[in-house]
């Protein structure tokens, strides 16, 4: 039924009810009168030809039709949010972005010297969590792990860290296999990177064995050095670390053995820095492909 436009205050009002399921509470949480809230419902209910509530003996229950307007007003409130928020951030070229790095410790440091000094004056924080973050970046066992609407930013292989003094030391490459009793040293802070290991360990026939467990690739680094064992490591990320601590680095011979970094945007939006975030990291990684 085509009536007059529906106004934001409507949906935000229609919005509340839907979520208190009580006209007083939703009226409060707006801070406006109770009365205004019932009249704006009404005028909704007249406007589209239909009930949107229907009352019970404990407060309101939404319609079939109140649930199809609550689907289209939560986009648009959340668009309306989400413009706001661009706006203001394109003004002034300020704020705030949260970034879980669950891969590449070792080149953050780097990645966000360089961000910020292209970008500008923006708050960066790093988190060890998803929850609350802007982005999250992170690898992944294969391409098809890669989650919907992330961004493949790299590849690289997975070898064996030995200590210098380890009996393969000397070599370029080792199976898992010639391995299978010596200590593993294994990162406890990272499930994906945990995954790969894993999935390492079945491609050759193996199930992993965590010796050792530690929360952060630079306390695995020196324990490798101080001959605690053996690791799975980042080629890529971590040779220079290796060399310049005595670790060496082994080609694996049996087992498919590669991590898919990428960049995954963790709101509903895209904000003006998180797509510049994103294009920085992805010419950041082009550069060493």
């Amino acid at each position: 039924m085509e009536g007059n436009a529906m106004e934001l205050y409507q949906l935000r009002q229609f919005a509340a009810v839907a979520k208190y399921e009580n006209m007083t509470r939703a009226a409060e949480s707006l801070n406006v009168a109770q009365p205004a809230v019932s009249k704006t419902i009404r005028n909704l209910e007249s406007e589209l030809g239909a009930e949107l509530f229907e009352r019970t003996g404990k407060g309101l229950r939404r319609t079939e039709q109140g649930d199809i307007l609550l689907r289209y007003a939560r986009t648009i409130l959340e668009a309306e949010r989400d413009a706001r928020g661009e706006i203001e951030e394109s003004l002034h070229r300020t704020g705030g972005l949260c970034i879980c790095a669950l891969s590449c410790a070792e080149r953050i440091s780097e990645i966000l010297a360089g961000f910020s000094a292209e970008y500008g004056n923006l708050d960066l924080r790093i988190s060890s969590t998803p929850e609350g973050s802007d982005l999250l970046l992170d690898s992944a066992v294969s391409r098809d792990e890669v989650p919907a609407g992330a961004v493949l930013l790299y590849d690289e292989e997975m070898c064996v860290a030995v200590p210098e003094g380890h009996r393969y030391a000397d070599r370029e490459s080792v199976s898992l296999t010639e391995l299978a009793d010596d200590p593993f040293i294994v990162l406890s802070n990272s499930q994906s990177f945990r995954q790969i290991s894993e999935h390492i360990f079945r491609s050759a026939g193996m199930e992993m064995h965590a010796a050792i467990e530690c929360d952060s690739a630079a306390l695995q680094i020196r324990l490798l050095s101080c001959g605690m064992g053996v690791a799975l490591v980042a080629s890529g990320e971590w040779r220079q670390v290796c060399e310049d601590a005595g670790v060496r680095l082994l080609h694996i011979k049996d087992a498919q053995c590669r991590r898919y970094i990428y960049v995954q945007t963790l709101g509903r939006f895209r904000t003006q820095s998180i797509r510049a975030f994103t294009a920085y990291l992805e010419r950041y990684f082009a550069q060493m492909a």
